[in-house]
């Protein structure tokens, strides 16, 4: 059984974080390997027992960095290996909030995680130092939010990019592209080029991968509806179109996927 606690930002910080997580877990002398799809997330963890090891694109595992950035991923071949104690804190931010704070080119950290102190440097170790040095859960937030607090001194101001994306993540990836890049004033091809570099995919894939994690959760919280009504409910032609999908962004079939996904229950 997974444990999962989850605190919202304060207001000043809405525009950068979606809220924090810890995850903490119990395997043993057992060890359990765990899917994870294409998906727009964007985080920061850092691990206070045992890491995750994680494999990219079928390769070997390897252990996690004690503080991992991982950006969105566009594909869905990313595993975790969990053994032993697993405790992770997490701070989720919004789209295009590592590129307001550092001005990072997302497309850099797309479909993988890295090193935090690789890409923020020696500030990497105020924030760990500060949430492993936390007695429980809501003080790490908080040394969390501190932090960020300083971070967002030198952070750009929010853009109509920035906006878009949040757009497209809060319709569960339903709005038109061409849409979104009328209302931000630029060409569809400007969109998309900016769009990834402030968020770290293009567009259209970013919506994609909300809309599969759509479906996804709409099954974990609807278990009796069937695929099809999920398909519709959640913006998909019919359900060969979201099997085609989901296939591309999982690399498995819906039911596979799902079953495999959801091995670790969380409370």
């Amino acid at each position: 059984m997974m444990l999962l606690e989850r605190l919202p930002p304060s207001p000043s910080l809405r525009s950068l974080v979606s809220g924090f997580e810890e995850r903490s877990a119990h395997f043993g002398q057992t060890s359990l390997t765990h899917p994870l799809p294409a998906r727009p997330d964007l985080f920061i963890e850092i691990y206070l027992a045992q890491p995750y090891r994680v494999s990219h694109q079928r390769q070997d595992f390897e252990t996690s960095p004690e503080v991992a950035l991982v950006g969105p991923h566009g594909v869905g071949t990313t595993r975790l290996l969990m053994a032993g104690e697993i405790k992770a804190f997490s701070i989720r931010f919004q789209p295009g909030a590592i590129h307001r704070l550092i001005r990072l080119d997302m497309n850099s950290i797309a479909n993988h995680g890295v090193a935090m102190a690789d890409v923020f440097g020696r500030v990497t170790s105020g924030l760990r130092d500060a949430v492993l040095g936390a007695a429980d859960f809501p003080n790490r937030a908080a040394a969390a939010e501190r932090w960020l607090g300083y971070m967002l001194r030198e952070a750009r101001p929010i853009d109509r990019i920035d906006i878009a994306a949040k757009m497209l993540l809060e319709s569960g990836g339903q709005k038109r592209i061409d849409a979104l890049a009328g209302w931000a004033g630029l060409s569809e091809r400007q969109f998309t080029r900016r769009f990834a570099a402030q968020v770290g995919l293009n567009p259209k894939l970013y919506a994609r991968a909300v809309r599969l994690n759509a479906a996804l959760k709409a099954r974990q919280s609807r278990p009796e509806a069937t695929w099809t009504e999920l398909a519709h409910d959640t913006g998909y032609a019919d359900q060969a179109h979201f099997v085609r999908e989901c296939r591309e962004l999982t690399d498995s079939s819906p039911s596979a996927f799902f079953a495999e996904w959801t091995r670790i229950p969380s409370t």
